[in-house]
């Protein structure tokens, strides 16, 4: 079997799967040979694709300086010899692994083609001078148009692990339907939403439906989620702390009706996993206002169901660090109680409970 390498050097869970599509045209153009992707631990790669049988994850340092050490030149340069790389397709500018894939003898290098990363390369087609500064994905997309690969159609979705499906469905299956996941946390303040805010966005929902909610997270943050499951006034058997590994959070999605959070990683895997999905975009734009809506099929956009503050202004919408908004004018300003009126706007099937009164006073029906 012919061994092909893809390096996709990004930091983290959100970043891998805006390439996803990229690494699922090269699967599909490739189907009998072998992948090996170069990326970063905090991607969690290894989980998301375990389901992937063509594909091998290898983790990469988290380094920023030329070669992290020679040690991990002459590490990096033996395993493109043992795994016998044929071809590698680098989705960055850094001459790094270009350079390690020339002393490998790898047959075909293919890479973006700027600055000293052009000497190394011996194979396809560079990406024009214009795509310079354009973001990641339009420079991945027009890497691999460019070098005549079929993206049509665009597939951004993931493979879910059908032994975690069954063991999931035997888990909860006591648990009452619809199944509400909630995405409590994020790594950036700018786009996390209250702690008390989800806790009264949980009783609200409780009161109108019969549903059972999920709080997801990383299993390091199991405390932060019973800390909210204490403050939630609701049974107790109707919340559950599921902090879990991803692909046990990946077969959840699967099962349940639509995911709530903040704009973090799980908020893409919920996406990824084929999941109606309701961000709050308080710090940050959605996807269908950025140009990443050119790079993802209707399918995955209509699954996303961004809630924005209530003057509907987009924050950031150049996703730049200089231009970073506070919690106060941004995310603190989603009440809710409005997100309420926003989610079963959008839930028509969803059956109100008899009495229940809509938040906005209207009776439920």
């Amino acid at each position: 079997m012919k061994v092909q390498a893809i390096v996709l050097p990004h930091y983290g869970i959100g970043d891998f799967l805006t390439h996803l599509p990229f690494v699922n045209a090269l699967l599909k153009q490739f189907p009998k040979n072998q992948f090996i992707i170069f990326t970063k631990s905090r991607t969690k790669a290894k989980s998301l694709l375990r389901d992937q049988k063509n594909v091998k994850i290898y983790y990469i340092r988290d380094k920023n300086n030329f070669f992290s050490s020679s040690f991990d030149f002459f590490s990096l340069r033996n395993f493109f010899l043992k795994e016998n790389i044929i071809k590698i397709w680098i989705f960055h500018r850094s001459p790094r692994f270009a350079i390690i894939s020339f002393f490998s003898k790898v047959r075909e290098i293919l890479g973006f083609g700027y600055g000293i990363q052009k000497q190394f390369l011996n194979s396809g087609k560079c990406l024009n001078k214009n795509f310079k500064n354009s973001f990641p994905v339009v420079k991945g997309y027009e890497f691999l148009k460019t070098n005549s690969i079929n993206l049509n159609p665009l597939n951004p979705f993931l493979k879910v692990s059908e032994k975690e499906i069954i063991n999931i469905k035997k888990k909860f299956k006591l648990l009452p339907k619809p199944w509400i996941l909630i995405g409590f946390s994020s790594t950036d303040q700018s786009r996390t939403w209250k702690s008390h805010y989800f806790i009264q966005l949980i009783q609200l929902l409780n009161k109108l439906c019969k549903y059972t909610f999920f709080l997801v997270g990383a299993p390091y943050e199991k405390q932060d989620a019973k800390k909210i499951i204490k403050l939630v006034k609701i049974k107790k058997g109707k919340i559950k702390n599921f902090c879990k590994p991803i692909d046990q959070t990946m077969a959840l999605m699967h099962q349940s009706k639509f995911y709530i959070g903040n704009d973090a990683g799980n908020a893409h895997l919920s996406l990824a996993c084929g999941l109606k999905t309701y961000i709050i975009h308080g710090g940050s734009p959605p996807y269908s206002h950025t140009v990443y809506k050119n790079y993802y099929p209707n399918k995955f956009l209509n699954n996303l169901k961004p809630i924005l503050p209530p003057d509907g202004v987009i924050r950031n919408p150049n996703l730049r660090t200089i231009d970073t908004v506070p919690q106060e004018k941004g995310m603190d300003l989603i009440k809710p109680e409005n997100k309420i009126r926003h989610i079963l706007d959008l839930e028509p099937n969803v059956t109100i409970l008899p009495q229940s009164r809509h938040p906005t006073g209207v009776i439920g029906v």
